[in-house]
């Protein structure tokens, strides 16, 4: 014991120290919480299966032969047209209110260049510097002259491309995307058919002339939408005036587009010419709230084409309008939190729907189905659903997004009284030890002189008795 005592007495440190460590381990819950890291907020799972994929949920369309036609036709007759194929669509909805032969298969010319433009936009920077090389220089008229190793950034060439139709800048952008012609079109195709296009084939970039390379109006009308929705391709089919230098020709192009400066409202977007495609059109313009898309094809002259264009554009203006039943982004009430937080919530897609302008708007009402929020959520995650109603019938579902973050409180922190116990029987314990120790010094010398004079008188009791019996001999 004696041994133990010593021992614990040079090793004191050593001992409170580790003490200290074990209770601070045992005892790191009952720290304050906000020293503890959070917890990561759970991934929160939509309350209905089933929510539509796409960004706006659109009613009031007839399926014809796979076309989404307005379900409620004009109060007038459409008007006559020269060109052979036409589709004029709302844009806002995607839904067609005018239809003239929309899937038979035509010669598109340079509305090919849309598509062209779609896949530069999306593969390329409009600072990425494109070479020309030899097959480009070689192709007709329209063109930018472009000379072999001439390099020029991707920007001036879509001007080029989309204000004059030049091809020799459509076949630039096609070897350096696609790494040829061919290449460049197997592209085309594929981005044709995720858009729905499924009657299209292209084989080159510029829409020249080839038997194998057609489309139709409406496929022309979901290629062309989808194109305007990219800001920067917008804006420049809708530029009228873009100054071209190059390192063999120069010159201020003008957008060859006539309706863009004699229809009111018109936004773009391309005109196309070949001997076997004849004439052909995509313009769009934008009334108040209403945008519409006409898609023209085969016509024989330029001034016919761009009447029937004005015509069937005037035509939708004045007999169909886009309704909004539900926006995107606006509010829809709250979500009730554990805590009694109110979490406001909006909608994650619209409502919308084109519909003839004698048709009055029907009244519709609206449902929330919402859950209680008991876990930290982020600003947009989905957490229920809006349902729309008319008659009393659900017509179309959309999610409930959170509006604003969200943090739940941290749970309270457990109570560790056994560590407290274990700790306090461990500081007595070292306290007992030490003051042992001391008592322990205080009663050692008498004993150890005790035995100092039983071992003198032991001794000395063996030498006289040696000495007697030394005597004795």
């Amino acid at each position: 014991m004696a041994r133990v005592s010593k021992w614990l007495l040079r090793q004191w440190p050593t001992v409170v120290a580790m003490t200290v460590f074990l209770s601070s381990t045992c005892s790191l819950a009952s720290a304050d919480p906000s020293s503890r890291k959070a917890p990561t907020p759970a991934v929160s799972h939509p309350i209905s299966s089933e929510f539509p994929s796409a960004d706006s949920v659109v009613l009031g369309q007839t399926r014809v032969d796979g076309i989404p036609m307005v379900s409620t036709p004009a109060s007038v007759p459409a008007p006559s047209i020269v060109a052979q194929s036409a589709v004029v669509m709302d844009m806002t909805t995607g839904t067609v209110v005018y239809a003239k032969n929309p899937q038979v298969p035509h010669y598109p010319a340079s509305l090919t260049k849309i598509m062209t433009a779609i896949l530069a936009l999306k593969y390329g920077h409009l600072s990425d510097m494109l070479t020309t090389h030899v097959d480009a220089t070689l192709v007709p008229p329209d063109k930018l002259y472009l000379v072999p190793g001439e390099k020029e950034p991707l920007r001036k060439l879509l001007y080029g491309l989309l204000l004059i139709s030049a091809n020799d800048a459509a076949v630039v952008i096609a070897d350096h995307y696609g790494g040829s012609v061919a290449g460049f079109a197997k592209m085309m195709n594929q981005e044709a058919k995720s858009l729905g296009a499924v009657h299209t084939h292209f084989v080159n970039p510029n829409g020249l002339p080839n038997p194998y390379h057609v489309t139709t109006a409406y496929d022309l009308a979901l290629i062309s939408r989808h194109a305007m929705e990219n800001p920067i391709f917008r804006q420049i089919v809708r530029t009228k005036y873009y100054q071209w230098k190059g390192e063999a020709w120069s010159s201020d192009l003008m957008n060859i587009n006539n309706m863009l400066f004699t229809y009111p409202g018109d936004i773009g977007i391309k005109t196309g010419f070949t001997n076997a495609a004849h004439e052909t059109l995509a313009v769009a313009a934008t009334h108040g709230k209403e945008t519409f898309l006409a898609i023209l094809m085969d016509a024989p002259l330029l001034g016919q084409i761009n009447q029937d264009g004005t015509n069937l554009l005037n035509y939708a203006f004045a007999n169909y309008k886009t309704v909004t039943i539900v926006q995107n982004g606006q509010p829809e009430g709250y979500a009730p939190t554990k805590t009694g937080t109110r979490i406001p919530l909006k909608a994650s897609e619209s409502v919308v729907f084109t519909t003839a302008l004698h048709e009055p708007t029907a009244h519709y009402s609206f449902l929330a189905k919402k859950k209680p929020i008991t876990h930290s959520i982020s600003a947009g995650v989905r957490i229920g659903t809006l349902d729309v109603l008319r008659n009393g019938q659900v017509v179309a579902s959309v999610p409930l997004s959170a509006a604003a973050s969200w943090r739940a409180p941290l749970p309270p922190s457990p109570k560790h009284d056994g560590d407290i116990v274990w700790l306090l029987l461990v500081i007595a314990f070292i306290g007992w030890m030490l003051g042992y120790n001391k008592r322990h010094q205080r009663t050692s010398r008498p004993w150890v002189e005790v035995d100092r004079t039983w071992a003198s008188s032991a001794w000395r009791h063996r030498v006289e008795w040696r000495d007697e019996y030394s005597h004795r001999k």
